[in-house]
């Protein structure tokens, strides 16, 4: 199992409803950071983890049905 499937694995198995519409940024099944702006997400994750390749994704401000 690669990494990235672990993260997306562990993302739909919590519940962030508390993020609901913001971007998230996950490393090693942790949230490392979250906001509104996923250009500035973005920056800050590679700027403190520099050799890390983070799950980046956004939280569904309301139920989706598939």
């Amino acid at each position: 199992m690669t990494n990235s499937y672990m993260n997306y694995e562990w993302f739909l198995n919590k519940d962030f409803s508390k993020n609901a519409g913001e971007w998230l940024a996950i490393i090693d099944r942790n949230v490392v950071a979250s906001g509104k702006d996923v250009d500035r997400l973005i920056k800050e994750v590679k700027s403190k983890y520099p050799n890390k390749r983070p799950l980046i994704t956004k939280v569904r401000d309301r139920l989706s049905i598939l």
